[in-house]
């Protein structure tokens, strides 16, 4: 996404801080307003600004990178780059602009205000969230219905926004886990408590998470929403009958096992979600997507819209 932001910074007491070619600036105790503008990835952008290891190179960055300092908030709004030194000349009335600071490539004083208070800014601006700890969203559905494809999608969009994400598909866990997989209840007991303990260490440690896996059992996914703070639901629905013309189709499995519907019905595979066990679909996931109605890529952006809603923007 395109548009400008306003980082709110609070200084914990007085310091001065070397800012590049401005030199030692003197920076009061109490709260600022920064005003960026990203054209490319907005979220990729802000993201930047919160880590305290990378290179210099804007002069906000001098600032951030002391012990001192730190991001409260931020409000942003999809805007041209042209708004961003509307908005800091705005801010400029409710505050004191540090001279020269951000402004070296437009007409504005500055784009560092010392204020008072950020309330104002909640007029025409969005609050952007950044918890602590990554997200995870569980992709579920019938064998069929379109969890890899729709993930793989959904992956790459993330990727493109500046969001760094670990996929889990729980048919690669297998391989490691489980060789020579049987398709048991206490063999899928094992699996998928297995993939939520990772996906639960992942997310504690900041990493984002999308988890493809049919997970036939609510409680198998009811799991991992107990265990992650950030969890969201995503049911592909799909009816049998087009999941197994679609499986029966497919030549690219994705590390599943090969016509596995097939070979349910001819009693080779007893234990197949669907046929011989039970598929339960979620009672309240937080979107229930129609995979004959919406290809992958739209699906997958429909899933990110919900992950920005939840996780990132408010």
């Amino acid at each position: 996404m395109k548009g400008i932001y306003v980082l709110i910074i609070k200084v914990s007491k007085n310091i001065k801080v070397n800012v590049g070619a401005l030199g030692p600036i003197f920076f009061e105790k109490g709260l600022y307003a920064y005003v960026g503008s990203a054209q490319n990835s907005l979220e990729k952008r802000i993201k930047r600004h919160f880590r305290k290891e990378k290179r210099k190179f804007w002069h906000i960055d001098y600032l951030l990178a002391n012990e001192n300092v730190k991001i409260v908030k931020v409000f942003y709004k999809k805007a041209g780059k042209t708004e961003e030194c509307k908005t800091a000349k705005k801010i400029m009335k409710k505050g004191k602009p540090i001279k020269g600071f951000g402004s070296s490539d437009s007409e504005c004083k500055s784009h560092l205000i010392k204020i008072k208070s950020y309330q104002f800014l909640r007029e025409g601006m969005c609050e952007m969230t950044f918890t602590e700890g990554g997200w995870c969203v569980w992709i579920t559905g019938l064998p069929g219905s379109g969890k890899s494809v729709v993930s793989e999608a959904l992956l790459k969009l993330l990727e493109e926004e500046g969001i760094h994400v670990q996929l889990l598909a729980s048919d690669n866990l297998r391989k490691v886990l489980t060789p020579k997989p049987t398709y048991s209840l206490n063999e899928r007991d094992i699996v998928y408590a297995t993939l939520v303990y990772i996906a639960k260490l992942l997310t504690s440690n900041g990493v984002n998470v999308i988890i493809d896996a049919t997970g036939n059992l609510r409680r198998y996914r009811e799991n991992a929403r107990k265990q992650i703070p950030k969890f969201m639901e995503v049911y592909l629905k799909c009816p049998l009958e087009i999941c197994i013309k679609r499986e029966t189709q497919r030549k690219n499995t994705r590390s599943a096992p090969k016509q596995i519907y097939k070979r349910a019905f001819e009693g080779k595979a007893p234990t197949v979600p669907g046929i011989g066990q039970p598929y339960e679909p979620p009672t309240n996931p937080e979107i229930t997507i129609n995979t004959v109605k919406y290809a992958p890529e739209q699906a997958a952006e429909k899933i990110l819209e919900k992950i920005k809603s939840l996780f990132i923007f408010k």
